[in-house]
């Protein structure tokens, strides 16, 4: 297990210049308990075992054989015979052997690191979706806040009646009424005019409402303002609930990649960082092309398919077989041999003959069209890791241009929002302008949000296609 802790210190070093220790230490647990993961790279222990079998001799043969009745020789009456025959293939046969089976297994490392890249960019991923709820949750809850508070203000403008703090306008003009200059030239052209609004019932004057039914006006606007908060806050908490249940899932999705219990509490960060790219945007392609999981495991599927070829070939030259036999003799009476009951030691040889050249041609065939398919797949793979990686740094700009756009929005926003609450509080205007401001400016924080979650899931690809 060398092997394996070395590689969990090299996702630290690789992990620690771009993400939190919260996230950090989550990738760690990932790599220990994931069992997908452990799977991978249990196939490549196992295909390591792999070079030594390819890479060994057959099996010796040993044989005995005894006769029922003892044959009789000139030497006495042979009673059995035990033979032992060690194979030998052509040389460099077992070399290129060993060599596939080596580049097959490296192959198999190659797909573990495949599959852990994969699982990092999924719990990368996941982890910044629940960091985004976390935030929207936060800002739907002060955003309900702030419109009870302003459910507050227009419940204080209705049990006032309507009135504003800033009526002394009418007060003035309620006392310029009562002026004696103004009655005595009321008298004048002041009571002709009154005269004649007496006198037209389909003068505009006539139309007017009168004091309290200008309070009563005020007073249905305000109750109207505060039935207006209260179905935003309806909506509010509608959406909130909606965000505390899709909560569920997404913390039971990251805890399953942990494999852990599916509602243990997932830890985040104070605040989401923008995001920042490990090294700079000229030598990413090279690094996608020079460490990209999948690119080095092609590598060394083509480098197994020529060792397979130049094994083929070798398996079409002959065999050579070396051993032993020893017969078994006993004396037999009356014989005047000298090697009478001598058991007899004898060496052994024998060579394959690979005469049906047809088979040897064509795995050797085989071999040389399955490196081409390689070779192929390798081209279309790089090609496709590119486009993927174009993407990705598309969505990166993108994102750093919406969260400098939506920065400076929210800023905007929050500005008009506190002027337009203060008219209504003094003025009682403009209050659906306070609405459609308060939601903007919801709407310019959730989008924020977004972009710094999008920006750090675009570098997680990067990561991802790098082989980080």
């Amino acid at each position: 297990m060398k092997n394996w802790i070395i590689y969990i210190l090299l996702i630290l070093v690789y992990s620690s210049n771009a993400y939190g220790q919260t996230l950090n230490e989550y990738l760690i647990i990932v790599a220990e308990n994931n069992p997908n993961l452990k799977s991978k790279y249990f196939q490549y222990q196992a295909a390591l075992e792999r070079v030594p079998q390819v890479g060994s001799l057959p099996d010796p043969q040993l044989g005995f054989s005894f006769f029922i009745m003892p044959m009789e020789r000139y030497m006495g009456n042979q009673v059995g015979t035990i033979s032992l025959m060690q194979m030998f293939p052509w040389f460099g046969t077992l070399g290129a052997a060993k060599n596939e089976m080596t580049f097959m297994a490296k192959a198999k490392f190659e797909e573990f690191n495949e599959t852990k890249s994969m699982l990092f960019y999924e719990v990368r991923a996941n982890w910044y979706a629940l960091q985004l709820l976390e935030k929207e949750i936060g800002i739907t809850k002060e955003n309900i806040e702030l419109l009870r508070t302003m459910e507050q203000i227009a419940l204080t403008r209705f049990k006032s009646g309507g009135q504003s703090s800033n009526n002394s306008g009418g007060s003035g003009n309620i006392r310029s009424s009562n002026n004696p200059s103004t009655n005595s030239s009321s008298t004048g052209m002041g009571g002709m005019n009154m005269q004649g609004q007496s006198s037209s019932p389909n003068s505009p004057t006539r139309n007017m409402p009168q004091m309290g039914e200008m309070e009563n006006m005020n007073s249905s606007g305000s109750m109207i303002d505060v039935l207006r908060v209260q179905m935003e806050i309806n909506e509010l908490q509608n959406n909130l609930a909606l965000l505390e249940d899709t909560k569920i899932p997404l913390t039971a999705r990251f805890n399953q990649l942990l494999n852990r219990d599916k509602n243990e509490p997932v830890i985040f960060s104070d605040s989401i960082m923008a995001a920042t790219i490990p090294i700079s945007l000229n030598e990413i392609p090279d690094s996608i092309k020079n460490n990209n999981p999948m690119l080095k495991m092609l590598e060394q599927d083509e480098q197994a398919f020529i060792a397979q070829g130049k094994m083929n070939q070798k398996m079409g030259l002959p065999m050579i077989g070396l051993g032993l036999q020893y017969d078994i003799f006993q004396s037999r009476a009356n014989s005047e041999s000298m090697m009478n009951g001598r058991n007899m030691l004898m060496p052994m040889a024998t060579v394959t003959i690979p005469l049906w050249r047809k088979k040897y041609t064509a795995s050797v065939k085989e071999s040389d069209f399955m490196r081409q398919s390689v070779n192929e797949q390798k081209q279309d793979v790089s090609n496709q890791l590119m486009v993927n990686y174009e993407d990705a740094l598309k969505d990166y700009k993108d994102a750093e241009r919406r969260v400098k756009l939506y920065q400076e929005q929210t800023s905007l926003a929050n500005q008009a929002l506190n002027i337009l609450i203060v008219q209504y509080s003094t003025q009682g205007s403009n209050f659906e302008e306070v609405l459609r401001m308060q939601q903007q400016l919801l709407d310019y924080r959730l989008k924020y949000l977004d972009a710094l979650i999008d920006g750090n899931i675009a570098v997680a690809m990067m990561e991802r296609l790098m082989g980080r």
